[in-house]
């Protein structure tokens, strides 16, 4: 999966927080719907229009947005590839909040995803495990920390947060593919096998985990295994990244 495609809109919990309690109960409950209303058609225009995006997140902060619509603007330019100054936003915003750990570390990750596809992978690096020290259980931030480390080529920690990730959930299949092909570059190609076949138990045609079990019993000398795998991959994904390598 792409770190484009694999970034989270995780917003509401931002909205809830970004409101705050400070108005009367029913002036919070009038100003709650439309702020919701707001963020909701900001953030949608972010994803699909991204330019348009950034224009309302701007008009709306004028207006009194805050940091909703900060937020906002900050997945505008995501969403316009740049990546640089999304980062940016991401992480001046978790630094204004104190209070809450999860939303901090949420917006921590999404500057670490930003970072990331910016090209810049020791930011990234320092992003997810500053968001993985308020909330060190998240197991997306520690697939997110792991595909980090791997292209460092530090297989072995990253096999550490797949495993924290797992533990916590083990239906995450792109987990196990990732400790998959982690532990066939640590040479440990019975584990790796063992994730690989479990991935594909819970998603029986995942591109990425047919392509890790065909490498690993191409490496223990199965060509007929492989064959069978990757030839299923070119008959389902053709013209896909899977289907290339």
């Amino acid at each position: 999966m792409s770190r484009q495609a694999r970034f989270r809109w995780k917003i509401g919990v931002i909205l809830f927080f970004f409101l705050g309690p400070t108005e009367s109960n029913a002036e919070r409950a009038a100003n709650t719907i439309r702020q919701t209303r707001e963020y909701a058609i900001c953030m949608r225009l972010a994803r699909v229009s991204p330019e348009e995006g950034f224009e309302s997140a701007l008009v709306w902060s004028d207006d009194g947005g805050g940091d909703a619509a900060q937020h906002c603007a900050a997945v505008a330019l995501y969403s316009m590839g740049q990546f640089r100054e999304a980062a940016i936003r991401f992480h001046r915003l978790a630094q204004t909040i104190k209070e809450n750990d999860a939303v901090r570390s949420n917006l921590l990750a999404q500057a670490g995803q930003a970072w990331h596809q910016a090209g810049d992978i020791d930011r990234a690096y320092v992003a997810y495990s500053t968001a993985l020290n308020l909330t060190p259980n998240a197991p997306e931030i520690r697939v997110d920390r792991a595909i980090v480390l791997a292209e460092r080529g530090r297989y072995e920690e990253a096999v550490d947060d797949l495993d924290v990730a797992l533990d916590v959930n083990g239906r995450m299949v792109e987990a196990l593919v990732l400790r998959a092909s982690a532990r066939r570059y640590l040479n440990a190609l019975e584990l790796a096998l063992q994730d690989a076949s479990r991935a594909l138990g819970l998603s029986p045609a995942h591109p990425g985990a047919l392509l890790e079990r065909g490498m690993i019993a191409r490496l223990q000398g199965r060509p007929e295994d492989a064959r069978h795998d990757w030839l299923k991959i070119l008959r389902l994904y053709d013209g896909t990244l899977a289907a290339d390598t």
